[in-house]
């Protein structure tokens, strides 16, 4: 929201300037219902509207950050799964070998209890 501000406060301080100059060398002036603005007139109106124009800028850049940041997370997704389904045998038999070699029953103990009492 301090950027936002910030912007929006570098936007006014710029029509301002511009519209002076426009006004200044160009003799522009805005004309409505058939009645000529005076030079401050001009610069509010101009202000205004470049206040406008810099939240669609605003808008527009979030949108645009926005879609790349959903676009790279929906590649990194579709690598992820790509990659759990082309190597899946290879992780299922991981976990297999992994959850059948910490498992060491009782009667798997015992047996080795008796086979190290007989070879003392």
């Amino acid at each position: 929201m301090k950027n936002f501000l910030i912007a929006l406060v570098i936007a006014i301080i710029l029509v301002n300037c511009l519209g002076s100059l426009v006004d200044s060398w160009l003799g522009m002036h805005l004309v409505i219902s058939d009645e000529l603005l005076s030079p401050w007139e001009n610069v509010a109106v101009l202000s205004l509207i470049g206040v406008a124009l810099a939240i669609v800028g605003f808008v527009v850049a979030i949108s645009v950050m926005g879609t790349i940041l959903l676009a790279l997370g929906a590649g990194f997704l579709a690598l992820l799964v790509l990659g759990v389904s082309a190597f899946w045998p290879i992780i299922l038999i991981g976990i297999a070998l992994y959850a059948l070699k910490n498992r060491k029953s009782a009667a798997y103990e015992r047996q080795n209890d008796v086979n190290m009492r007989h070879t003392l």
